[in-house]
């Protein structure tokens, strides 16, 4: 009656001990992918702290001020201002209906908009005046 007791428990040793050895081998395991990935990380941080480096030379006010001068006859870069940009009532919208969008419309909700749209149509659309 002892020896299958003592086999029982000299398994259940056995088991823990393997299930140990497993738990053990796991952790080293993660820990050495941590250790991987934190070397990792902290070369792309390098890598990252030289591209900043990088593009503050490049962005150099006075670089930037030699190549619009040097490229002025080619590409004809001026500084922007706010007559740049315009409003709402420069955009042209179609006026026209395309041939395939009647069915697509046949087909669409009644409460959405449809074109052709106005400027005022567009305005309540978005929410916001020009």
């Amino acid at each position: 009656m002892r020896s299958p007791a003592y086999l029982v428990a000299f398994a259940m040793v056995l088991s823990s001990a393997v299930w140990a050895y497993s738990v053990n081998s796991d952790t080293k395991d993660g820990l050495r992918e941590i250790e991987r990935l934190q070397t990792r990380i902290a070369a792309e941080r390098e890598a990252l702290d030289v591209l900043r480096v990088e593009w503050a030379f490049l962005n150099r006010p006075q670089r930037l001020d030699r190549l619009v001068a040097m490229h002025f006859d080619e590409l004809g870069l001026i500084p922007l201002d706010p007559q740049h940009f315009g409003g709402m009532q420069m955009v042209a919208y179609p006026t026209e209906v395309p041939s395939a969008l009647p069915d697509v419309l046949a087909r669409a909700d009644r409460n959405q908009f449809q074109l052709p749209m106005t400027v005022q149509e567009v305005v309540a659309f978005n929410g916001y005046e020009p």
